[in-house]
């Protein structure tokens, strides 16, 4: 009898497990875990426009600076080149360097949501932490780039020498002054540094949200998680009960002979 018993409850606890009811709580379960994981990959889908539309903005910034040195490079005008001697180069190399790799990172990933989340997530990287070195990398790359490209500032980049005022480098642009457009170079520059450091700032802001999505997305799985423990718990305990009476639930005491009365025997008519 108590290894039957046994059985009816391990069937009656698998049913509740497994059957519609326990599916419920286990799709609702996965549905928490989708959102979470759907939240995450919204921001990142807009870090990575922002990075892209970043990327493209510098690199063309970049592009348009180098250009100009590169054409005029060998032009000298009262015994200067257009940015004077021995330019430092290496800060523009290094901002080229990081909008171009930022840029083809990011549009291989835009390009894989062509395909699918999935292959996105692919090109990107596939876990939940996996995913947070995106806005981490970001943001050291930017980071240690717009902090170089600022660092380097001290009028002998290419930035600084277009942006003084200084009376020796102003008596160069003059003379280069049909050939380069400096107010632009400029102009232009600071906005890449400006830029880099904003992609900078948003890659922090990805990471925070990163961070309150899974928390959150945890703590409502731990509790979709005890809700189904504890529902399961109370069917097995529910199917263990024994019958209960409905007069002895509610108190009330089934009547009997009054007291003192000899209840007849079943053989006394014979």
């Amino acid at each position: 009898m108590a290894s039957d018993y046994n059985k009816i409850n391990q069937v009656d606890y698998e049913a509740h497990a497994v059957g519609p009811d326990g599916s419920d709580y286990q799709n609702e379960i996965k549905d928490v875990e989708k959102k979470g994981e759907k939240r995450i990959g919204n921001i990142q889908a807009v870090e990575r426009v922002i990075n892209l539309l970043a990327s493209a903005s510098i690199g063309a910034i970049m592009g348009y600076t180098l250009e100009n040195y590169i054409v005029n490079q060998h032009e000298v005008i009262n015994g200067s080149g257009p940015f004077g001697t021995n330019p430092k180069l290496w800060p523009t190399y290094v901002m080229t360097t990081a909008a171009g790799l930022t840029l083809i990172f990011n549009i291989s990933v835009l390009i894989a949501y062509c395909c699918g989340r999935k292959a996105s997530d692919k090109v990107a990287s596939g876990s939940s932490y996996v995913k947070l070195l995106n806005p981490i990398g970001h943001l050291i790359v930017w980071g240690t780039t717009a902090g170089s490209f600022k660092g380097a500032s001290d009028g002998k980049d290419i930035w600084t020498f277009s942006c003084s005022d200084a009376p020796s480098d102003v008596a160069i642009q003059q003379g280069f002054h049909n050939k380069i457009n400096y107010d632009i170079l400029c102009t232009t520059n600071t906005a890449s540094l400006y830029t880099a450091i904003g992609t900078a700032a948003f890659a922090v802001i990805g990471i925070v949200m990163w961070i309150i999505i899974t928390v959150h997305t945890r703590k409502q799985k731990k509790t979709k998680e005890k809700l189904e423990a504890a529902r399961r718990f109370e069917c097995i305990r529910n199917s263990a009960q024994p019958y209960v009476s409905p007069q002895t639930q509610y108190g009330q005491v089934p009547a009997g002979p009054p007291s003192g009365y000899a209840q007849p025997s079943p053989y006394s008519s014979y």
